[in-house]
């Protein structure tokens, strides 16, 4: 009885272990099979995780990006982000090759939780992922807020606002105070909020933001988007 046993125990053995074998070859070759696409260069990130601590820790995002790119020496960039790979790109050429060309390709957006409450299940063009609803907000936005006749009568507000911005730079320049000295990024900034709050809203503001904390949620990286599901 205790050699059948033996026996029968080692002929579980072998074929657990066939088993196992049979499973690792045939996922052997199924990625033997799989093309691998053709990336652009990009750092090299960590298993899983991908390049996600390097960009939770060097924040703002955009110029640790930015500051990768000049590094690398490159135009375009892949950054793998948990399961997700974001292509960066800052040449003119290439991105109106991806926003003219391949829009279809790359217009779509990745379907994240963040996302999804953020514009109400995807009722945005910004954010909606490549679809029907997609599509509708496209040609909404392309006939009516992109038109040659909206841009035309809305010019008025634009040459009001860039009015406003040559008083500012003029009025900082004779300050005392400043010696002369004009901060222009600051400038930049209430100009082009003021130009969007101006077409949107035809109101303008000049000052202290409120502390909803809103933006400062908006802002935060979603790192749970990008994680392995």
């Amino acid at each position: 009885m205790e050699i059948n046993k033996t026996c029968l125990r080692i002929n579980l053995l072998l074929l657990l272990v066939w088993c196992s074998a049979a499973i690792i070859f045939k996922k052997w070759l199924c990625l033997k099979k799989r093309t691998i696409p053709l990336l652009p260069p990009g750092p090299m990130g960590y298993p899983i995780v991908g390049c996600m601590p390097q960009m939770m820790k060097n924040k703002p995002a955009f110029r640790w990006i930015d500051k990768l790119m000049q590094e690398i020496n490159t135009e375009i960039a892949c950054i793998r982000l948990g399961n997700t790979h974001i292509i960066v790109v800052t040449s003119p050429e290439l991105a109106r090759e991806f926003l003219k060309k391949q829009d279809v390709i790359f217009a779509s957006r990745p379907n994240c939780m963040s996302a999804n409450l953020t514009s109400n299940g995807f009722l945005t063009a910004v954010m909606s992922p490549m679809g029907h609803q997609w599509k509708k907000m496209r040609r909404i936005i392309v006939s009516e807020v992109l038109s040659p006749a909206l841009h035309q009568r809305l010019n008025e507000k634009r040459c009001e606002e860039a009015d406003h911005l040559v008083r500012h730079v003029y009025n900082q320049s004779q300050n005392p105070l400043a010696k002369g000295l004009v901060n222009v990024r600051v400038a930049a900034q209430h100009y082009c909020g003021n130009v969007a709050r101006k077409l949107v809203f035809s109101k303008r503001f000049f000052g202290v933001g409120t502390e909803d904390g809103a933006l400062e949620w908006k802002r935060k990286s979603m790192w749970m988007d990008y994680s392995p599901s």
